[in-house]
C-alpha cells in the first residue's frame, strides 16, 4: 500500500489563508507539514510491526514443525559448524539444539566419518549439486549401546536471499528399523527359497477366473474357468514327479495332462463342489504316469480365497502318496489274512476245547472201570497175591485216582467255556461265605483263618465265581508254612479302567501269609498243569490258577499276583462290574451253541 503524501493534491479548501504580505501563512504550513510527517511515521511503524510480528509467527511455525518432524534437520556455514539443528537432531547425540550451535561433525562422529561429511558439504558448495547419502555410522555420544544406525541423508546448497551461499541444508532419516525389517525380509525369502527347493511336495499358486453366469455352465465343465496355476517349485517338482517339458508349455500343463482319464470324473465334481459351495479348501487324490512311465498316487491339497464374485485366489500343496498307497493295500491284504487266521484259530480253538472236554469226559469210563476192578482184585484176590503183587497194585490205584482228579481238573478247565452259564448279578460276598462255609473243615484241620471284606455284587457266572474263589482262598489253605497258621484275607474295591475311565472294574483281592513264590515264576503259574513244587511236597495238578486264569479272561478281565519267598502271596484278578447287553447276548449264544453241539 503507498503511504506517500503529495501535497501538491491538497485540496484547495484545505489551504492556509494567505498572510497580510500576500503569502500564507509561516505557522500554518509547518503545522501541517508536521502532522503529515507524524502520522506516516506512525503508520509505518504500525506496518514494520505487523511484518515483524507475522515473519516471527512463521518463524514459530517453521521451528514448531522442524522440531516435531522425526527426521534429522540441520544447516551449517561453510566451515561445517551447525547453525540449526531441530530437536530429533540433537536427541539423537544426547544433546540440546542450542548446545550444538557452532560445533561440527568431528564433535559427534568418528574422525573418518566426519571427515567424508566435510568432504560431501564442500562438493555441495563448490559444485552446487546435492548429494543423497545411505550409511551406517556409530556417533561418539548419546547412545551408550553402540550399536551402527543405518541412516539415508539428503544435503543441498543454502543460500540467502541475495543468492549468496551460506552453507548447507540437511535432511537425515534413520531407517534402521527399516533395514532391519528388509534383512528379516530378505533372510525369511531366502529360507522360503530353501524350503521350496528342498521340500518335497508340489507347491502350486496364483489364481482362477469364471465368466458371468458360471454357477449355471461349472455343472458340466470347468473348462470355463481360467486358471494361472503354475508351479514354485519347479526344482523339486521334477524330484517328486519327473516331467519332460516341451519349450511351449509349462510343467502345471504337462501334468495335468498326465492325470489318468479315470480320475478326472471324480476330481471334477470334488473342485466343483467346492467353488459352487464357496469352500474354503478341496482335497483330491488322483492318479498319473511320469517321464518314465511309472505310475504315482497323487494327493492336492487346495485352499481357495475368493477375491471377487467370480475371482478366487489358489494355493496347492500336492505330495506323492505312492508308498502310502501300497501300506494301505498292504494293510488290507494282512487285515484280510488276519480275519481268516483269527477265524481259523478260534475254531480250532473251539475244536480244541470241544475235544478236550470230549476227550476227558469219554475217559472217564475206562478209568471208572480201572479203578472199580482195581478194588476188587485187592479185595478179593489179595491173599493169593504176593507183596510184590500188592505193591504193584496199589500203585496202579494211586496213578489211576491221579489220573482220575487231571481228568475231573481238564473237564472243569474246558467247562469254563463250553458249559457256562449267561452272565447275571453275582453277589461276591454270598459266594465268599459259601465258599469258606464248604472249606470249614480244611480251615479248622490247619487251624487257620478267612477274613472277609466287604465285597460287591457283579456280573458274572455264579459257578465260575465259585470255584475262583475256592481255588484261590484253597491254594492259600494248602501252600502254608507249617510253623505258622495260615490267614487269609479276601477284600475289593470298585475302580475306574484305565482304558475307559466311565467304566467300572472289580478289584478282588485275595492274600495270605504262606510260602510265597519267587515273581520270575509269575507266568508259569497260571499255565495248565504248571507246579512250582513237588507232589511230595503238595498235593495238586497244578490247574487251579490256569482255571482261574481262564475264568477271569473268559469275564473280560484279567488276573496276576505279587510275591516273595516266604513272605506270602496276593493273587489280583480284575473284572468288569458290568457286562455290555452285546457281551452278554454273545455269551448266551456261545454257551446254547456249546450245549447244543453232541
Amino acid at each position: 500500500m503507498n503511504t506517500t503524501t503529495h501535497y501538491n493534491e491538497t485540496p484547495l479548501a484545505e489551504v492556509a489563508p494567505p498572510s497580510p504580505n500576500g503569502h500564507p501563512a509561516a505557522d500554518g504550513l509547518e503545522s501541517s507539514g508536521s502532522a503529515g510527517l507524524n502520522a506516516k511515521l506512525v503508520q509505518d511503524n504500525a506496518r514494520l510491526a505487523q511484518e515483524n510480528a507475522k515473519l516471527q509467527q512463521e518463524r514459530d511455525l517453521l521451528r514448531v514443525v522442524i522440531d516435531n518432524l522425526p527426521d534429522y534437520i540441520y544447516a551449517k556455514d561453510k566451515q561445517g559448524h551447525f547453525v540449526l539443528n531441530n530437536l530429533a537432531h540433537a536427541k539423537s547425540f544426547g544433546v540440546l539444539p542450542q548446545e550444538m550451535f557452532g560445533k561440527s561433525d568431528f564433535d559427534f562422529f568418528p574422525p573418518e566419518l566426519a571427515a567424508q561429511f566435510y568432504t560431501d558439504e564442500q562438493k555441495i558448495i563448490e559444485t552446487g549439486k546435492p548429494v543423497i547419502n545411505q550409511e551406517q555410522y556409530k556417533c561418539t555420544c548419546g547412545d551408550p549401546s553402540g550399536i551402527k544406525r543405518w541412516s539415508v541423508a539428503t544435503k543441498v546448497l543454502w543460500r540467502d536471499d541475495r543468492n549468496v551461499v551460506v552453507g548447507t541444508v540437511g535432511v537425515t532419516r534413520d531407517i534402521h528399523e527399516m533395514k532391519l525389517a528388509q534383512e528379516a525380509l530378505r533372510q525369511s525369502d531366502e529360507r522360503l527359497r530353501e524350503v521350496l527347493r528342498s521340500t518335497r511336495c508340489i507347491l502350486n499358486c496364483g489364481e482362477a477366473e469364471a465368466p458371468e453366469g458360471w454357477r449355471e455352465r461349472v455343472m458340466n465343465e470347468l473348462t470355463i474357468f481360467r486358471w494361472d496355476f503354475p508351479v514354485l517349485n519347479l526344482e523339486a517338482a521334477q524330484e517328486v514327479f519327473p516331467l519332460e517339458v516341451p519349450p511351449d508349455k509349462q510343467y502345471q500343463q504337462v501334468w495335468s495332462e498326465s492325470r489318468h482319464p479315470d480320475d478326472f470324473n471324480q476330481m471334477h465334481e470334488v473342485t466343483r463342489d467346492a467353488f459352487l459351495h464357496d469352500k474354503p479348501f478341496y482335497r483330491n487324490v488322483f492318479r498319473c504316469t511320469d517321464k518314465h512311465g511309472i505310475e504315482h498316487w497323487m494327493q492336492e491339497f487346495i485352499t481357495i480365497h475368493k477375491l471377487g464374485e467370480n475371482r478366487w485366489h489358489l494355493f496347492g500343496i500336492n505330495t506323492d502318496i505312492t508308498d502310502l498307497k501300497k501300506s494301505e493295500s498292504a494293510l488290507r491284504s494282512s487285515k484280510e489274512k488276519l480275519r481268516q487266521f483269527a477265524a481259523q484259530l478260534e475254531r480250532s480253538n473251539r475244536e480244541l476245547q470241544d475235544f478236550a472236554y470230549v476227550a476227558s469226559h469219554d475217559l472217564q469210563e475206562p478209568l471208572r472201570k480201572i479203578v472199580v476192578f482195581g478194588e476188587r482184585l485187592k479185595e478179593k484176590n489179595s491173599a493169593a497175591l504176593g507183596p510184590e503183587a500188592l505193591d504193584y497194585l496199589e500203585r496202579m490205584q494211586k496213578a489211576a485216582g491221579r489220573m482220575q482228579t487231571l481228568i475231573n481238573d481238564l473237564l472243569t478247565f474246558s467247562r469254563v467255556t463250553t458249559k457256562a452259564h449267561p452272565f447275571a448279578p453275582v453277589n461276591l460276598a454270598e459266594i465268599a461265605s459259601e465258599v469258606v462255609n464248604d472249606l470249614e473243615g480244611r480251615i479248622e484241620l490247619v487251624k487257620g483263618r478267612v477274613e472277609l471284606g466287604t465285597l460287591p455284587v457283579i456280573d458274572a457266572e455264579p459257578l465260575q465265581m465259585r470255584q475262583v474263589l475256592q481255588n484261590l482262598i484253597g491254594n492259600a489253605l494248602k501252600f502254608r508254612r507249617p510253623e505258622e497258621p495260615p490267614v487269609v484275607k479276601v477284600e475289593a474295591q470298585i475302580i475306574p479302567d484305565p482304558g475307559a475311565p466311565e467304566k467300572k472294574l472289580c478289584r478282588l483281592t485275595v492274600s495270605d501269609n504262606c510260602i510265597g513264590f519267587d515273581e520270575k515264576y509269575l507266568d508259569r503259574i497260571f499255565n495248565v498243569f504248571q507246579r512250582l513244587h513237588t507232589r511230595n511236597e503238595y498235593e495238586g495238578t497244578g490247574m487251579g490258577l490256569a482255571i482261574v486264569r481262564k475264568i477271569a479272561l473268559y469275564h473280560g478281565g484279567d488276573i496276576t499276583a505279587k510275591s516273595k519267598p516266604g513272605q506270602g502271596a496276593t493273587f489280583i484278578l480284575t473284572l468288569p462290574v458290568v457286562h455290555p447287553q452285546e457281551a452278554q447276548n454273545e455269551n448266551t449264544e456261545t454257551t446254547t451253541n456249546k450245549e447244543n453241539q453232541p
